[in-house]
């Protein structure tokens, strides 16, 4: 018996020794080391008209919140112009660091269709907190001065800033399950200290819902934006088409050292670059079919998958209004997936905006 209650008192000792810690570890979030897991490396070469070599690059792309670190980049030479890019991301346990400079041209727009030259060069600093593999704050400070090298069919400027930006993003979508949501919230600026031409805020927020329905699933995309105060043109929202901006400037790259691979805006059944304006609202809702193979986790190089979408969109310039109430465009497309590469088609058709006509878009990447 005395054996038993002895039993029964350490038992009860060890519970209650033992039951504090239990507790702290609920409490106490555990720190998650932040994993840049390499998944390409690339090699762009950029080839004037004339045939001479112009500029090339070299990066490193991460699968973790797809991040892009520019870690060097080199060269190009002109008749009289030298163009280069270097970078530096440093990862410490919490926190990671960059430092970029430029000065090199970059192609703004998508790289088959209407776009225009403009050379950049600046200086970034860049630092972001990760709180784990799927939340994390982005800082960046930024001067840059850029002029077009082309003339575009759409005003552009000649000017330079001096920025800020803060952005909170979260991701946990999961291409294999198809399921999770990416979201972040942006606001940014420019004031005009050390010559910089341009004052104004800008905030834009970004939502985006993914939900596994077996061998299809359901996207659901919202976004909106807001700049007041003075901006140059090419700096403000463009919508129409699908505008992907990190897919097809090297400049993203240069300037923010860690960007999303996603596309800027999706607006299908419009021209590209068929609304300006300093206000938006956005959303798409698309419907998603794997045909093959069976599932996506037996997907083992190549995938095809059809699709139909409904976007809609609203634009405002100061007061007046840029677009109908709203802007409509449905259609279908499909995506073949290849090693790591996606690429698009889709056919879109406007609903109500007068002198559209259906369009075909062609899109790298991944468009949501």
């Amino acid at each position: 018996m005395l054996t038993t209650t002895i039993r029964r008192l350490c038992c009860l000792l060890l519970l209650l020794l033992f039951t504090p810690t239990a507790l702290q570890a609920q409490v106490d979030p555990i720190y998650q080391e932040y994993r840049s897991q390499l998944e390409m490396e690339y090699f762009l070469p950029f080839i004037a008209y004339d045939g001479s070599f112009y500029v090339a690059t070299y990066g490193k792309m991460s699968s973790i919140l797809r991040d892009q670190e520019l870690q060097f980049v080199l060269l190009a030479s002109g008749e009289e112009v030298v163009n280069f890019a270097l970078g530096y991301t440093w990862h410490a346990p919490y926190w990671s660091y960059g430092l970029n400079l430029y000065q090199m041209p970059i192609y703004t727009g998508p790289m088959w269709s209407a776009g225009f030259w403009e050379l950049q060069k600046g200086v970034s600093l860049l630092a972001s907190r990760h709180f784990n593999n799927e939340k994390r704050l982005d800082l960046r400070l930024q001067f840059e001065d850029f002029s077009p090298l082309s003339l575009p069919r759409f005003p552009v400027e000649k000017a330079s800033i001096l920025g800020f930006e803060a952005t909170a993003t979260h991701d946990n979508f999961s291409f294999l399950a198809q399921d999770g949501h990416r979201e972040y919230f942006s606001l940014g600026g420019a004031f005009p200290l050390l010559g910089a031409d341009f004052k104004y805020l800008k905030a834009e927020v970004d939502h985006r819902n993914y939900f596994s329905l077996g061998r299809s699933s359901l996207v659901l995309s919202a976004r909106g934006g807001k700049i007041w105060g003075d901006y140059p043109v090419q700096r403000g929202f463009a919508l129409g088409g699908i505008q992907q901006v990190s897919m097809s400037s090297l400049g993203t790259l240069t300037n923010a050292g860690i960007l999303g691979t996603l596309a800027d805006t999706v607006l299908r059944g419009y021209s590209e670059y068929r609304f300006f304006g300093d206000g938006f609202l956005l959303s798409n809702i698309e419907l998603r079919l794997l045909a093959w193979p069976s599932s996506y986790q037996k997907i083992r190089g190549t995938a095809f998958t059809l699709l139909a979408f409904s976007d809609a969109a609203w634009v405002w310039k100061g007061s007046s209004q840029q677009t109908s109430s709203p802007s409509i465009g449905v259609g279908v497309g499909f995506k073949f997936y290849f090693f790591g590469l996606n690429l698009g088609l889709d056919y879109g058709i406007p609903l109500n905006t007068p002198g559209e006509f259906p369009k075909w878009h062609f899109s790298i990447g991944e468009v949501f």
